[in-house]
């Protein structure tokens, strides 16, 4: 089982910012919990994380990749995992332990945008581009995670080369 984060690391964050998560005091409960919130992770933001991973597709989990950049164009080294991501899963995690099922919740947005009879009747429809239009946002989440969304090197580096350690 490939997850971001342990559940020691889960304990440490949360009570370093004052949440009490001493009512998760079963390690395989909060692991469970990081690994729903990895997989969270993943699926939501795997199309702006910068570089490749380094495995390619044997590769189940996003990170570590290789020739990655944050916004910075700070290099993050070829084999390890952001303490962004870890960050971001452990607060995703306490989400889940909080409430079960909240980072996958299964809905159908409205069909309408608005609807008026005023004489006649008038329909405007809801547009969406993509699923994740649609999808929970969790804005301390994507906080955490902006130095590596999106930056100076959303899909490859400037950089060149690599080396993978096996």
């Amino acid at each position: 089982m490939t997850i971001y984060g342990t559940a020691a690391g889960f304990t440490t964050y949360h009570t370093a910012r004052g949440t009490d998560v001493s009512a998760f005091d079963d390690d395989a409960v909060i692991e469970s919990a990081l690994l729903v919130s990895t997989e969270y992770i993943d699926a939501k933001y795997r199309s702006s994380f910068p570089g490749l991973k380094i495995y390619d597709r044997d590769q189940i989990r996003e990170w570590p990749r290789y020739d990655a950049v944050d916004m910075y164009d700070q290099i993050i080294p070829s084999g390890t995992i952001p303490i962004e991501v870890e960050q971001a899963t452990y607060q995703a995690a306490l989400k889940q332990l909080l409430t079960p099922g909240s980072l996958s919740v299964d809905w159908t947005p409205n069909k309408y945008k608005s609807a008026s009879v005023d004489g006649a009747v008038s329909v405007q429809y809801m547009q969406y581009d993509t699923a994740a239009d649609i999808q929970t946002r969790f804005r301390l989440i994507e906080e955490i995670l902006a130095p590596l969304l999106g930056g100076k090197n959303s899909t490859s580096s400037s950089h060149s080369g690599f080396s993978v350690r096996v």
